[in-house]
């Protein structure tokens, strides 16, 4: 499975932008594994994430049974995540995005659906903040 999302926002009227809780965000078990979520993109002055006014996401995972399983409410993951995201006066730069390898799991529940992920960040950056084990449930990325 491959997959992609961007997304753009921008006020019209004037020139004062989204309101903060427009902003796009990314990193974590939904978009970027590896990263801590809402942690990618623009910070203010305290380290604390701002979100932006674009944002980048690519995804490609390749979907396992579980060896000897007929079950199909459980599957392996093997995934590549990217993403970034971009404040609203900074030009989208490919260089910049984040890059994660990693291995997934994935029930359907009877309580909901249930992911656990292991991901590697592949081009990290001083000040990244990188998680390897995430969990989530309610909502599976693969």
């Amino acid at each position: 499975k491959v997959s992609g999302d961007f997304g753009y926002g921008d006020s019209y009227g004037g020139d004062e932008g989204l309101p903060f809780f427009k902003n796009y965000f990314a990193g974590g078990v939904s978009s970027v594994r590896g990263y801590e979520i809402r942690s990618l993109g623009p910070r203010d002055s305290n380290f604390n994430p701002l979100g932006g006014a674009s944002r980048i996401l690519t995804n490609a995972s390749l979907l396992l049974p579980i060896p000897g399983s007929t079950a199909k409410d459980k599957r392996f993951a093997l995934f590549i995540d990217g993403g970034q995201v971009y404040g609203p006066n900074q030009s989208i730069e490919l260089s910049e995005m984040r890059y994660s390898a990693g291995i997934g799991f994935n029930w359907l529940s009877p309580m909901g659906p249930l992911a656990i992920s292991y991901a590697k960040p592949l081009n990290s950056r001083i000040g990244d903040e990188t998680e390897s084990i995430q969990f989530n449930i309610g909502r599976v990325f693969d």
